[in-house]
């Protein structure tokens, strides 16, 4: 098992990462995207670990903002999290179609790559939609006001994207999610209808954080660890 770190320019900000290779000379297999807040790549890097054991390449960076990347959040947007996560696909190679892990705001950016890339496995963690007006609005209060309007997200791109998306489609929500409506979760869901699989898993006592949530219940994270060991051994 190797770890290869690698830095992205964009924007005038070397938006960093690293890949996690188990041979020589192979391409990441999967992306994972972290959320918003004080995340970043290290709260999904439990999950990486237990892929790697099983074989599986992973590849993950920090948005602008968060982590190693730093740098302001102001000037960055949704678009630009897409446009950073592009970058990063396409510098690391990674294997294609794309199967992508992403958590909270990380989800719509991962449903928006579906626009862009094929995407043959998609798993979501308390995914989040946003209102399409807020979608090149910077960071800071007019994107938290676009939010915050009540049912904004229903006015959302992502319920097309997904009508049209055809590849397998997980959905983890959490079960005290104080931040993302119950609705949300189960209209990702219903919108993915021509997908090749789909399903919702709801865990239980789990708050919006769900990344972090799964960190500290090992078993938990072994069984999406396996849920994506047999996606990957299906294709």
């Amino acid at each position: 098992m190797k770890r290869k770190s690698f830095g992205v320019g964009l924007s005038g900000t070397i938006v960093t990462g690293d890949t996690i290779h188990v041979r020589a000379n192979t391409h990441p297999q999967w992306l994972f995207l972290h959320g918003a807040g004080s995340s970043d790549r290290k709260r999904l890097e439990q999950l990486r670990m237990l892929l790697a054991r099983k074989g599986i390449t992973s590849c993950s960076f920090d948005f602008i903002g968060h982590g190693e990347t730093g740098g302001s959040l102001a000037g960055s947007s949704l678009e630009s999290r897409v446009n950073q996560a592009s970058a990063v696909i396409d510098s690391q190679a990674l294997a294609q179609p794309l199967s992508i892990v992403a958590s909270s705001m990380g989800g719509y950016v991962a449903i928006k790559l579906a626009e862009l890339y094929k995407v043959e496995n998609l798993i979501l963690l308390a995914p989040a939609v946003y209102t399409t007006n807020a979608y090149r609005t910077p960071f800071g209060p007019a994107f938290t006001e676009a939010i915050r309007s009540p049912f904004s997200w229903r006015e959302t791109d992502a319920w097309k994207i997904l009508e049209n998306y055809s590849g397998n489609l997980v959905i983890y929500g959490a079960e005290k999610d104080q931040v993302i409506p119950r609705e949300v979760i189960e209209r990702i869901h219903d919108s993915a209808r021509n997908a090749k699989s789909r399903e919702i898993t709801i865990m239980e006592e789990a708050t919006h954080s769900l990344a972090k949530w799964l960190d500290e219940r090992p078993d938990s994270l072994r069984v999406i660890s396996k849920k994506i060991s047999d996606l990957v051994k299906s294709e």
